[in-house]
């Protein structure tokens, strides 16, 4: 079975974006490393569906200790478990505080997927744009809605910036291997 986590997070120049939950969804899933397997999380507060594929990178970990989180803006539906190459847009800088009071950053990194058969060139959408923006702040805002995380939105970051903190959840999963036999 594989380890979606440990898949290397470049694949040439794109960053490859495991999806836990499709477009569409009323849930949230995620993967265990353990089983292999995703598994259903908890529903979303009613009337709320995730408006974009939502994932992890594989080989990173954040603050928290999981690998960074990222949401692919697209229009098609995928399903949990696939592996999508993509272009690093920007990133929400979010800082969570759990139920024991613990606070850290839990960025959200927003992609695009790299369209192979388009020439070399910047896409249709090479930024995220201010309404969509707020539409992503809005549903990140009401997804934590009746659990026990409690978020503050600290503002967006540009694809470089963002890019500096991928980097940084990069080396944490480094250093967070344990050393083979």
């Amino acid at each position: 079975m594989p380890d979606y986590e440990k898949l290397p997070t470049m694949n040439g120049e794109h960053i490859r974006v495991v999806v836990e939950t499709p477009r569409g969804a009323a849930a949230k899933f995620s993967y265990h490393p353990e089983t292999g397997v995703f598994e259903f999380t908890r529903p979303l507060p009613i009337g709320n569906t995730y408006p974009y594929d939502w994932g992890f990178i594989p080989s990173t970990r954040g603050e928290d200790g999981d690998p960074l989180d990222g949401l692919v803006i697209h229009q098609a539906v995928s399903s949990p478990g696939i592996v999508i190459n993509c272009d690093l847009l920007g990133a929400l800088r979010v800082k969570q505080k759990d139920a024991e009071g613990s606070e850290f950053y839990n960025d959200r990194y927003i992609f695009s997927p790299h369209k192979q058969d388009s020439p070399d060139k910047p896409g249709l959408m090479d930024r995220v744009p201010d309404e969509l923006r707020r539409e992503i702040e809005q549903f990140f805002l009401s997804s934590v809605l009746g659990t026990s995380k409690k978020i503050k939105l600290k503002g967006w970051r540009d694809a470089r910036r963002a890019a500096a903190l991928l980097k940084k959840g990069m080396e944490r999963f480094v250093r967070t291997q344990k050393p083979a036999r």
